[in-house]
């Protein structure tokens, strides 16, 4: 959270809440797979594109629509289950065997 924290600091952002992205911490790690580099990389493009697009802002759709590196998009972290997967029941063919 302090890393966030100082990232968001260091925003020169016209239109940005300081706090906003802090409260997205939980969301920032999900995306990221908790990778520091691409954290710092998905930070900076979504306050590129404020910038260009006029908003001076970073939202959560805006760091959705950021791509990330190849690392962060397919081996960070996977989704989550609230529950584990429970078998389904077998067919009474498939139980006497």
């Amino acid at each position: 959270m302090a890393l966030v924290a100082t990232l968001e600091q260091a925003l020169l952002l016209h239109h940005h809440r300081q706090g906003s992205l802090l409260n997205l911490a939980e969301f920032l790690h999900e995306r990221t797979g908790g990778m520091i580099g691409s954290l710092s990389h998905l930070v900076r493009e979504a306050a590129i594109e404020a910038i260009l697009d006029g908003t001076e802002k970073i939202t959560k759709h805006a760091l959705h629509r950021v791509t990330l590196d190849h690392a962060a998009e397919h081996l960070g972290a996977k989704p989550r289950r609230s529950m584990p997967t429970q078998r389904k029941p077998t067919s009474p063919a498939a139980q006497a065997i």
